[in-house]
């Protein structure tokens, strides 16, 4: 069958590899980043599960590849309020390795034939016929047996299948690094460890992250209306927006606040978070279905994002692969069951990063 993923981030690259590995099919992916450099600086780091994201990676045949990047100390966990009262602290086990965003996606590039993926080819709509047609041609490609949307957040083959919009989380925020902490701040460094450290009060949340090179990822997150942050930066720059990120957080204890008062203001960004409702879903159509956040975005606070999508990608592609060794299973027979398998285990996940937010940030 002829089968395209829009979308090379995790899920579209673990697709692709799976269908090569397994089934022997060459799907072609359409990213529309002009190069696998485009986005160095998204995302921090991901911590793999050993049932979803780890086992994705032993199907794809890149254990070895993963194991030269993968950080077995990285899962130390510290949750803390805003006195630095810290009521839970989790020391690193063998058994949630972490890696950064761009390794994993390296790793994955690189098990692709090069010609897998085209860059530069931003989607502009599906047609109801199974071909796509991107931004500044009127050249249709296709069609496809199948077009799978591993296309985020603002999935353009979503719009296909169903009208539902990512809603606003209610929460935005900043994020800054902390180049070389040990040499900088040993005392921010130590109080970090090897993982991650939070301090969570007042419907608000600071979090480091320790990512490659002993880096450390700063995020200030809270409630505000939407374009907030981003209004906010663009009109005041970065160095009175981050005069005005520490005022939300007066109070607060020294050693919490020195996260950012040690972070480089020129590494300033912002983040507005969204999501779709908990247990949202659509009436199969032939010829089309979803992966990772196109299928059932949620915010970052429980860290299953990318294990739910690697998830995914590994269950459609097993169940193309059946379709082709079996005269029982047709290809369309096979997406709809993963649907089918997929939606229960999606609302599940929704739900308890909902409840994580809400922890987090409710009253």
């Amino acid at each position: 069958p002829k089968i395209a993923i829009i979308g090379a981030g995790p899920a579209g690259l673990t697709l692709a590899r799976l269908l090569k590995v397994s089934a022997k099919i060459d799907a072609i992916i359409y990213e529309r980043d002009p190069s696998p450099t485009a986005r160095s600086e998204q995302g921090g780091t991901l911590d793999l599960h050993t049932d979803t994201g780890l086992a994705a990676l032993r199907k794809c045949e890149l254990w070895d590849s993963f194991l030269r990047y993968a950080r077995y100390d990285g899962d130390e966990k510290t949750m803390a309020d805003k006195n630095g009262t810290v009521f839970v602290h989790m020391p690193s086990g063998n058994d949630r390795p972490e890696i950064d965003r761009y390794r994993l996606r390296e790793i994955l590039l690189e098990s692709v034939p090069e010609k897998c993926v085209q860059w530069g080819r931003h989607l502009r709509e599906v047609t109801e016929d199974g071909r796509l047609v991107f931004e500044g041609t009127a050249q249709k490609e296709g069609p496809f047996d199948l077009i799978v949307g591993a296309d985020g957040a603002w999935s353009k083959v979503r719009g296909r299948l169903h009208g539902l919009k990512p809603a606003y989380a209610g929460v935005s925020g900043y994020e800054m690094e902390i180049s070389e902490p040990a040499k900088t701040c040993p005392h921010v460094d130590k109080m970090v460890g090897s993982g991650a450290y939070m301090s969570a009060s007042d419907s608000k949340l600071l979090n480091a992250q320790r990512i490659g090179g002993g880096i450390l990822k700063v995020r200030s997150w809270y409630l505000c209306p939407e374009n907030e942050a981003k209004e906010t930066l663009e009109k005041y720059g970065k160095k009175e927006t981050f005069e005005k990120i520490l005022a939300r957080y007066e109070g607060w204890a020294p050693e919490v606040l020195e996260l950012l008062k040690q972070a480089d203001l020129n590494s300033l960004r912002h983040w507005t978070l969204y999501e779709l409702p908990v247990g949202s879903r659509w009436q199969h159509q032939k010829g089309y279905t979803l992966i990772g956040d196109a299928a059932s975005l949620a915010t970052p606070f429980s860290g299953e994002g990318v294990n739910k999508a690697m998830q995914d990608s590994m269950e459609l592609a097993d169940l193309i692969q059946k379709s082709q060794d079996s005269d029982s299973l047709s290809l369309d027979e096979a997406v709809l069951k993963y649907e089918e398998q997929m939606f229960p285990r999606a609302k599940k996940l929704q739900a308890v990063t909902m409840a994580s937010k809400e922890i987090l940030f409710g009253p």
